[in-house]
C-alpha cells in the first residue's frame, strides 16, 4: 500500500488535491491512503518515514515547502517529494533535493493524475527493488538491503557483496543468492557476476561498466543479460 501526504496551509488548495486523489482512487488504478497537513511544522515533528509521496505546497508560514524538503532528505527520507507553487522560479532549488515535479497553482487534475501516475510508478518500481539479505561475514551477522547491493562476485569459495557501503565477504553460494533475489532486477552477466541492473552504467560490446569497475559479459549470458537491461531501463 502506497502511503501519500499533503502538506498545504491554503485549505482550498488542499481541498482540491483531496478531491484529485479521491477521483484517482476511484479510478480502480491505484491503491493508497493519505493523509492532510495544513501545518508544515506539525508534518516534519511527526514524520516517522512512512509516507512514499509527498506533495508540497513550497510558501507556507514558519518551515517553507523548501527548507522541510531539505529537512526529510537529511532525514534519509527517500520519498518522492512533489511541489505546489505559485512561483515556478523555484524550480532550479527542486533539483537540491531531487524533487520529482512542480505542479503550477491553480492545480489542473489532468496535470496532477500524470504526475501521480509517474509517483506511483516510481515507488513501485522501488519496492520491487527492496529486499533484505541476511550476510555471515566473518562472523559478524548483518542485514543488507538488496537496494544497496551493486553486484555480487564469486572469489574462490566466497561471495565478495559490492554494495553502496562498502564490500562484504562470506561463504555462500551463488545458486542460493540467484533464487532469493529473484524478481529484484539482478541478473548473471558470466558465471561469476550477478549484477543489480540499477547500478550498470552502461553495456558495451562485452563489457558491462559498474561505476569504475568494468565486468566481462561472456558470450552465453550476452543476449539474456542485454535484453534484461533494455527491460530494465524502459
Amino acid at each position: 500500500m502506497i502511503r501519500i501526504a499533503l502538506v498545504d496551509d491554503n485549505q482550498r488548495d488542499l481541498a482540491v488535491m483531496q478531491k484529485y486523489l479521491q477521483t484517482a482512487q476511484d479510478s480502480g488504478n491505484y491503491e493508497f491512503t493519505y493523509d492532510s497537513f495544513s501545518d508544515s511544522m506539525e508534518f516534519i515533528e511527526t514524520y516517522d518515514g512512512r509516507y512514499d509521496i509527498v506533495f508540497l505546497d513550497i510558501e507556507m508560514p514558519h518551515l517553507d515547502g523548501m527548507e522541510l524538503a531539505r529537512r526529510l532528505r537529511r532525514m534519509g527520507s527517500e520519498c518522492c517529494i512533489i511541489f505546489i507553487t505559485n512561483m515556478p522560479q523555484y524550480a532550479v532549488q527542486g533539483y537540491e533535493v531531487e524533487a520529482l515535479a512542480y505542479l503550477i497553482k491553480p492545480v489542473r487534475f489532468f496535470n496532477f493524475s500524470q504526475v501521480l501516475k509517474k509517483a506511483v510508478d516510481r515507488v513501485n518500481k522501488r519496492k520491487t527493488e527492496e529486499k533484505s539479505i541476511v550476510i555471515n561475514a566473518r562472523g559478524e551477522v548483518k542485514v543488507v538491503s538488496s537496494s544497496s547491493i551493486r553486484y555480487i562476485e564469486v572469489e574462490g569459495h566466497n561471495l565478495v557483496f559490492h554494495t553502496t557501503d562498502g564490500e562484504l565477504r562470506t561463504r555462500a553460494s551463488l545458486k542460493a543468492l540467484v533464487e532469493q533475489l529473484d524478481g529484484m532486477n539482478f541478473c548473471r552477466c558470466n558465471s561469476c557476476y550477478l549484477v543489480n541492473l540499477r547500478y550498470v552504467d552502461s553495456v558495451a560490446g562485452n563489457i558491462v561498466r559498474i561505476g569504475q569497475d568494468e565486468l566481462l559479459i561472456s558470450r552465453h549470458k550476452k543476449k539474456e543479460f542485454v535484453e534484461q537491461y533494455m527491460k530494465y531501463t524502459r
